[in-house]
């Protein structure tokens, strides 16, 4: 029966999804009055998509797992499913401890009630009871900082104090499965830091937690397990740093591609096409991973439509958060027609660990046209022996030193 929820059968399972489906329709034109609805016999005109298609998967009790994919592939749904807010139209799902979700901003708060009766309505509607929720208030209310907020309509609220009062009543409720949607990524960057410390605190104390995001930084960072997710079906599962590997392959491939149709033009006025790029170590083996330190070689092979002269070609790397850590430009390049490719190697590949994303432009300054620029589509990974969170590492030497020794004027030392 699509949609049964009862305790789960299998040892250590939080949550099990089997065959699960979802429909919806998509309207092209709905009926708004009786008489329409009477006159047409039908509610309007409409096309079926399935936003869910047979998707099966297990959490354990006391997982962190990250669920991510591009915008409409399922991802939401799946947690609406899940909560109860939507019902799947086949498949099983068993859910095995208290549900607590954080799905949309605000969800769950009536806008007319103050913060301080929102956590009293929340903490009922998970089935707690009035002393329960007085007992955790002052904790709610010390991890929003919202203080004598408390007492304002929620209606007044920002989209950042929505984000610390629905996230602090949905994980100081004792949660023992909590269902998080990309909510957190509105609050300011401290909070965020702030509100995943909490949520390894409460893995630890046992509980299950589901996280979509886009930021694969946080997903590789704090989740030991991902769901990769796309037009509804599951692609992937498994540890989150080989699962986002493959998303960011096939995302890259599939922005190369669009980017090709887009720029389909003739072969005189494009000059230069770049045909693909590869990231090879130091024994010449294509990687997508490599460790900060190590050789990296990147080819970026080309077909060039006619001899170009004074071309600039330049490479960027942009880590996950957006910032810029590293330019490598070639000036005055001379191409000559035909098939080729440019090669750029780092002998030692210091940048320190995290996702990256590289982006690369060939440009003509005399025309001052670009031939080719892919903005941030290829993605590469850097492992390091935690150096720390710098952009770059650079090697070094320290020394201790006496002053005379350092060139240091030498203060005589008092003698009793």
């Amino acid at each position: 029966m699509a949609g049964l929820r009862r305790r789960s059968e299998i040892a250590g399972t939080a949550i099990s999804v089997q065959g699960l489906s979802k429909l919806f329709r998509r309207y092209r034109r709905r009926h708004q009055s009786i008489k329409e609805i009477v006159a047409h016999r039908s509610r309007g005109q409409w096309e079926e998509f399935w936003a869910l298609t047979d998707v099966s998967f297990d959490v354990r009790r006391g997982q962190f797992v990250g669920v991510i994919g591009n915008n409409g592939s399922g991802k939401s749904t799946l947690l609406k499913v899940l909560t109860g807010i939507l019902r799947p139209n086949r498949g099983r799902i068993v859910i095995d401890g208290r549900i607590s979700s954080l799905l949309e901003l605000g969800a769950g708060f009536h806008s007319e009630y103050t913060g301080r009766e929102n956590v009293h309505l929340y903490g009922t509607l998970l089935g707690l009871t009035r002393r329960e929720v007085s007992r955790h208030y002052g904790s709610i209310v010390e991890f929003s900082e919202l203080g004598d907020f408390m007492d304002m309509p929620v209606k007044n609220y920002s989209s950042g104090m929505y984000v610390r009062l629905g996230f602090a009543v949905a994980v100081h409720l004792d949660p023992e499965i909590l269902l998080v949607d990309e909510v957190l990524a509105v609050g300011d960057t401290s909070y965020q830091q702030k509100c995943f410390e909490h949520l390894h605190e409460l893995r630890r104390n046992g509980c299950t937690i589901v996280l979509v995001s886009h930021e694969m930084g946080q997903v590789s960072r704090y989740c030991e397990r991902a769901i990769w997710l796309d037009h509804g079906r599951l692609m992937a599962d498994g540890a989150s740093d080989q699962v986002i590997e493959g998303y960011l392959e096939a995302a890259a491939v599939g922005a190369s591609l669009r980017r090709q149709a887009a720029d389909h033009v003739g072969d005189a006025e494009r000059g230069l096409a770049i045909a693909h790029v590869r990231f090879l170590d130091g024994g010449g083996r294509p990687v997508r991973e490599v460790r900060s330190g190590e050789v990296l070689r990147v080819e970026i092979a080309y077909e060039a439509f006619a001899r170009l002269d004074q071309v600039e070609v330049s490479v960027s790397f942009f880590r996950d958060d957006g910032v810029r850590c590293l330019d490598a430009p070639l000036s005055h390049a001379v191409v000559p027609a035909g098939s080729g490719a440019f090669v750029l190697e780092f002998p030692a590949f210091t940048l320190t660990g995290g996702r990256y994303d590289i982006s690369i432009s060939v440009y003509d300054p005399r025309s001052r046209h670009f031939h080719e620029f892919h903005d941030r589509l290829y993605p590469l990974s850097v492992h390091d022996g935690e150096r720390g969170g710098a952009v770059v590492w650079l090697e070094h030497r320290w020394a201790v030193v006496p002053a005379d020794v350092a060139g240091l004027p030498v203060r005589a030392r008092q003698t009793e």
